[in-house]
């Protein structure tokens, strides 16, 4: 499977037109993830090598943007223009009601370059919609933040937290208050309002008391959610919690056959998967009734955990081996696929760096 995984990546991001300065930094990521892939068939321990791959996913990305940032404006602490982010899937998915309706606008306009460019970001977010919930785990950008402080400690400090069921539904409610804000304000709300996230990419400069407050609860939020939360629970609190983006592909997620499934003639009702599921969708009603919620996003945990196989993947309910192997080659090719516009960068930049301080 890692070769399978190798040459499908190299079908998807060895693009010459960069020049052959990106050959083998493409090479060596595609080697990489080839590798991950590789890991996971021979040791049959998906949760681990998928959170290697995804936490340096995260990381590379985070890297690579602050250096094209500063690169290209100058000082992060001083420039003014560095204060908004790039328009994520995160803020798309939370205020889609306005590209759909500039989208309008622009068809209606007959200019094809203004619709071009958002047609091919919605097809984008569409096919974000392949992996399902998956992406969470597999290929979000910003997902391996709190996947990585979340597994600092060997066991978590507060191993009595248990989540209070009516939170589990907070990140559809905090999508569609979203989504009706940022219609009403044509202004990406959660981004400009509730995102922690500018804070690994961008730098807010408080020149005025609106950026002072938001720069406030960002620094909370981040704290909170992205470091302390998992840190102290091994948890994942921002993506199971808060970013909408998840309860948007758990929506469209469910009409994706492939789930993560409860074995009922195995399950002994022990509640390690409980214990070890990062985003709460496993719980203890669920369990008794051996069913994962939707919200599910198919990183391995519980398979990891559970002492006597009952937790699988399944197609439309029938558990099936090669359905999981099937799985695992299409969310690396997406994740590297993914990571492949910006890690090879990242590695060209750290090797011109080298050869710098070489000289």
């Amino acid at each position: 499977m890692g070769a399978a995984v190798f040459a499908a990546l190299c079908l998807l991001t060895l693009d010459l037109s960069s020049g052959w300065r990106l050959l083998l930094p493409r090479l060596a990521w595609a080697g990489f993830t080839g590798l991950i892939a590789f890991l996971i068939g021979y040791t049959g321990r998906i949760s681990r090598w998928r959170a290697v791959f995804f936490i340096i996913l995260a990381w590379a990305f985070m890297l690579n943007f602050k250096a094209s940032s500063l690169g290209i404006r100058g000082s992060a602490f001083t420039s003014s223009e560095i204060q908004e982010v790039p328009y994520c899937h995160i803020a798309l998915a939370s205020s889609i009601l306005n590209p759909l309706y500039s989208q309008y606008l622009a068809v209606k306009s007959g200019h094809w370059r203004q619709w071009g460019p958002l047609s091919l970001g919605m097809l984008w977010l569409v096919v974000t919609l392949a992996l399902g919930q998956a992406w969470c785990s597999w290929a979000c950008v910003y997902g391996g933040l709190d996947e990585g402080f979340s597994r600092v400690l060997r066991k978590p400090a507060l191993r009595r937290f248990r989540l209070p069921g009516n939170l589990r539904d907070l990140p559809a409610g905090i999508l569609l208050a979203c989504i009706f804000l940022s219609l009403s304000a044509m202004l990406p709300v959660f981004c400009l309002w509730a995102c922690p996230l500018k804070l690994s990419t961008a730098f807010l400069d408080p020149i005025d008391a609106v950026r002072k407050v938001q720069l406030s609860i960002f620094v909370f939020l981040a704290a909170a959610t992205l470091v302390v939360g998992p840190l102290l629970t091994k948890k994942r609190l921002f993506c199971g919690l808060i970013c909408p983006f998840g309860a948007w592909q758990s929506f469209w997620g469910s009409l994706n056959p492939l789930r993560v499934s409860i074995w009922s003639g195995r399950c002994t009702q022990c509640g390690l998967c409980l214990k070890a599921c990062p985003t709460f969708a496993i719980s203890e009603a669920g369990l008794k009734e051996h069913r994962v919620e939707v919200s599910c996003n198919r990183c391995g945990e519980c398979m990891q955990a559970c002492p006597s196989g009952a937790v699988v993947y399944t197609f439309a309910g029938m558990p099936r081996h090669d359905v999981g192997m099937l799985f695992i080659f299409c969310a690396l090719v997406v994740g590297g696929a993914v990571g492949g516009l910006f890690v090879p960068e990242l590695l060209a930049r750290l090797a011109q760096a080298a050869g710098g301080l070489v000289r």
